[in-house]
């Protein structure tokens, strides 16, 4: 499946899980790869992936 396909399948998801994060947290959000970049090199990792896979989200391998 095309990338544009597969996101325009998944538009209505991201926006349900939008809604139900602003609905039970008032402190949740969204983060940007600067700001993942940000996080993971405060927290100590020396570096990580992210990698597509083919869903709503990503997912962060982080290495010490």
């Amino acid at each position: 499946m095309m990338v544009e396909e597969r996101d325009k399948k998944l538009e209505y998801v991201r926006l349900m899980l939008d809604i139900a994060m602003m609905a039970h947290t008032t402190t949740g959000k969204e983060r940007t790869l600067k700001e993942w970049d940000f996080v993971l090199n405060e927290a100590g990792f020396a570096r990580y992936e992210v990698r597509d896979i083919d869903d709503v989200h990503c997912v962060i391998i982080a290495y010490r």
